[in-house]
């Protein structure tokens, strides 16, 4: 199965370049987890909205942080040598796109939130049921994460809506490989939270190393039925004698 195959590779890329993705995962843990911290703690203690406030504030660094680690990533992948300076190349090249993908969502994350925790308070069919649609919005919201960096990287066009297309695309067109893929994912960073060290030295780079391969792979398999599908028309379509007597196909 594809999902697997793609974990597997990962794996074996984590180990490749161990070395270099354990820097890159303590760069991005430096600049990423002392304002989500700092939120967090907000967020628990019930002062919602400043840990909100400092949530977005904290997508300033976060997003271009991401951005430079999945460019590490993808030179690991692509079998290219690679190095912390990659890390910081990447944060700096990726840094206003990485601002607009991820800052828009993380405010759609915050709005679909909010929706939850609306209508759970609602007491009535109407309510339960918007809740549970708002939950599945979530679910697919949080499988976009998958896509939305490595299509950052990967994409010529670096435009939110086509970025934001393309991952809907590959989230919802393949969505046994996308949830299968998102709860492994899940369960790998939760129970990773347990064996303190790990987060600090794998975690990060690890998740971000196996969604770059789900993304490469989802683009190759849909090249490939391209291809089968472009070479079928080629095949069916009549061939007419042109002036000279070259051969063409009908348009």
């Amino acid at each position: 199965m594809s999902i697997f195959t793609t974990f597997w590779l990962s794996i074996k890329d984590l180990f490749d370049e161990l070395f270099a993705l354990m820097i890159a995962n303590l760069l991005w843990l430096v600049l990423s987890a002392p304002l989500a911290i700092v939120a967090g703690l907000l967020i628990y203690i019930g002062l919602l909205v400043p840990g909100v406030l400092v949530a977005l504030f904290g997508v300033l660094l976060v997003a271009p942080a991401t951005a430079g680690l999945y460019s590490v990533v993808q030179r690991v992948v692509e079998g290219r040598v690679t190095s912390w300076r990659v890390f910081f190349a990447g944060f700096r090249e990726y840094l206003l796109p990485s601002w607009r993908v991820y800052g828009l969502w993380w405010l759609g994350l915050m709005l679909i939130v909010v929706n939850v925790q609306f209508y759970n308070r609602v007491n009535s069919s109407v309510g339960l049921f918007l809740s549970i649609l708002f939950l599945y919005v979530l679910l697919v919201w949080l499988a976009l994460l998958i896509y939305i960096g490595p299509l950052l990287l990967l994409q010529s066009d670096k435009r939110i809506r086509v970025i934001a297309r393309n991952a809907f695309l590959m989230a919802l067109g393949r969505p046994i490989f996308t949830l299968l893929t998102l709860i492994m994912m899940l369960v790998i960073f939760f129970a990773s939270l347990w064996l303190v060290i790990v987060p600090f030295v794998l975690t990060f780079a690890f998740l971000a190393l196996w969604s770059f391969r789900a993304t490469s792979r989802l683009i190759a398999d849909a090249e490939a039925r391209r291809a089968a599908r472009d070479g079928k028309v080629a095949a069916d379509q009549p061939v007419v004698k042109g002036r000279g007597g070259q051969v063409r196909p009908r348009d």
